[in-house]
């Protein structure tokens, strides 16, 4: 099942509207993305994984639910996101990280829109066994308001993304798509996106997040196949 990119590395902060396009001939056919994938952490001091789902639609989403691969466990429902009617998700919390990697296999979306139309999918969960990235350094720079970050490279990593939260846990800062062999990032006015303003003094936690591509990916649409992402994560005031 393809992935779209914006999702992947946002872990559906915002909905892109660019998937479907604004092409009138589709608008009155309900079409669903449904994707799965792998998010690790270091929780307390131990390595922990959980699954990520989530459901986007050209339409309303009245309900949508996942049930795992045989003796995976019981259906999950998925609920609809603050940004959009046409976005429901499940993003695990702190409780639904555990030692155990998930079960890998086909996860089954069941997902309804608002006209009581039903459509039934597929997304294939692999494990990967993607290291968490290890933040080696942080340092603020006064006079351009940015700070540095440095990383040692994962190398099974297809690339890195670079975030900022705020004390709520909402993205301040996202950078664009770094590459393998990236190691150093400089979190900046001039880089990246911006959802909200920063100001000195403000608690934020910083991610170094690394991903890697589902094994079938190709060349021409790889990234739309991410299949896990591993997340370091550091507490930090902003400011010098």
């Amino acid at each position: 099942m393809k992935k779209h990119w914006n999702k992947i590395v946002l872990l559906a902060a915002t909905l892109s509207l660019l998937f479907w396009g604004c092409n009138k001939e589709t608008e009155s056919v309900f079409e669903v993305n449904s994707d799965a994938y792998i998010v690790r952490k270091n929780i307390d001091g131990e390595n922990k994984s959980a699954l990520v789902f989530y459901v986007f639609a050209n339409q309303s989403i009245a309900s949508a639910m996942v049930t795992p691969p045989a003796n995976g466990g019981t259906p999950i429902v998925l609920e609809r996101s603050e940004e959009s009617s046409l976005t429901f998700q499940k993003e695990p919390a702190a409780s639904d990280f555990k030692t155990e990697t998930p079960k890998e296999g086909s996860y089954v979306f069941e997902v309804e829109n608002t006209e009581g139309v039903k459509i039934q999918q597929t997304d294939n969960v692999e494990i990967l066994n993607l290291e968490i990235p290890l933040i080696t350094s942080t340092s603020f720079q006064s006079e351009s308001f940015s700070l540095n970050v440095k990383w040692l490279k994962v190398e099974e990593a297809d690339g890195y993304v670079v975030k900022l939260l705020n004390s709520e846990g909402k993205i301040i800062f996202l950078s664009q798509a770094l590459s393998p062999s990236t190691e150093e990032f400089t979190v900046s006015n001039s880089a990246g996106s911006w959802a909200e303003q920063i100001y000195s003094g403000d608690s934020v936690v910083l991610q170094v997040q690394s991903f890697k591509y589902e094994s079938d990916a190709v060349l021409f649409d790889n990234a739309y196949n991410v299949g896990e992402i591993a997340i370091a994560e550091k507490e930090l005031v902003w400011g010098p």
